[in-house]
């Protein structure tokens, strides 16, 4: 449901409007076979001008209160970032089950304001963390656009997730960049707490034992296991494959599970450093070079 609400601020974007007015009144769901979300409640909305990438100070409508962005309770220039800032809480919201990144409905605005929000309880998720932390930034320009939203691993599938962390592994295998190397590995307390044996049954990492040696505190070797498990899960031993999962979904749980942070750690490194390579834009599309 998150997916179609960004889904349709993507099409409003591409045509130059702002909706200036999101939050979940103006989010209807509809019942009829699978469940969608469609954006409603156009009428403040604007398109700018051509060639223009923000609405004057003057324009009339204000949104909500509680899901404005700072810029409008300042009543400075609107461009399509208040939108992302409004998603930000939408998320939220939709994850928590109707709690707000900046408390209670009488103290929102000027924590908006302020810029304090508390995204603890989604701490379960780290791509939503990381994701709704970009959206509100207080700065308009410091937030991302909608299509780098809608394509954010918080929305990727298990096939997908999976296989970034392999390109990944193929990517770094034989690299001798110092910085990317580095930065990889300086992961490894927030990715899965310095020791990946640990998290690990006592038959996968007897198995994996059988073939190479590990270094339990690298990243490298971590995603150099997930890529060789996976790249071979038909040769898996049935109670391995039983262990493990389905592929991919399954076998993305597994891990996902045991190291919850892994993929959004890598990802941030990867932006930094191969978001414009052939091989990883498709990884980071709408991110801005």
């Amino acid at each position: 449901l998150c997916r179609d609400v960004v889904a349709g601020i993507v099409h409003l974007h591409s045509l130059g409007i702002i909706h200036r007015d999101l939050k979940p009144q103006n989010v209807l769901i509809s019942k009829e076979g699978s469940l969608s979300a469609k954006l409603s409640d156009m009428g403040i909305s604007k398109r700018l001008q051509e060639d223009m990438s923000s609405l004057s100070h003057h324009g009339t409508g204000y949104g909500s209160s509680g899901w404005q962005a700072p810029e409008q309770l300042r009543r400075a220039s609107q461009t399509r970032a208040m939108d992302l800032f409004s998603l930000g809480c939408l998320i939220f919201y939709c994850i928590t089950k109707g709690k707000h990144p900046f408390g209670e409905y009488y103290e929102r605005d000027i924590n908006i304001i302020n810029g304090h929000f508390d995204l603890f309880v989604v701490d379960h998720i780290p791509e939503a963390v990381h994701l709704i932390s970009l959206l509100l930034q207080p700065k308009p320009d410091e937030r991302p656009t909608a299509m780098y939203a809608i394509n954010h691993p918080l929305f990727w599938s298990p096939e997908l997730r999976l296989l970034f962390l392999r390109d990944t592994s193929d990517r770094i295998e034989k690299t001798t960049e110092t910085d990317l190397l580095n930065a990889l590995e300086s992961i490894g307390l927030q990715a899965f707490g310095g020791k990946w044996r640990e998290k690990l049954d006592d038959g996968l990492v007897a198995d994996v034992g059988r073939y190479r040696k590990y270094n339990f505190e690298s990243t490298r070797d971590l995603l150099r296991l997930i890529r060789n498990k996976s790249g071979h899960y038909r040769e898996l031993p049935a109670d391995l494959k039983e262990l493990l999962g389905s592929l991919p979904e399954g076998f993305d749980r597994y891990f996902s599970s045991r190291f919850p942070k892994l993929l959004i750690e890598v990802y941030k490194v990867m932006s930094v450093y191969c978001k414009d390579e052939e091989d990883f834009r498709k990884y980071f599309i709408g991110m801005s070079t």
